[in-house]
């Protein structure tokens, strides 16, 4: 297995994701993410998510994004 030093030299690792925007712990290679679009965010809540962390996110996203689409 080949480890890149320069990742470790800095502390990287090499081996964390993104940070889940929910529960703020990496999206590993491999886990079930969800990509949640707030139209209009101002709040930064746009982002990747655990599968399981997005869920509440998406529905409020699909449910704001709706309304944003009909002028309110």
């Amino acid at each position: 297995m080949y480890f890149d030093e320069e990742s470790f030299s800095k502390g990287g690792g090499g081996f964390e994701g993104p940070p889940c925007k929910a529960c703020h712990q990496p999206i590993l290679q491999g886990q079930p993410s969800t990509r949640v679009e707030f139209l209009n965010d101002t709040h930064g809540m746009s982002g990747d998510y655990h599968t399981a962390c997005s869920k509440p996110f998406d529905s409020l996203a699909h449910a704001l994004n709706m309304i944003s689409r009909l002028g309110g």
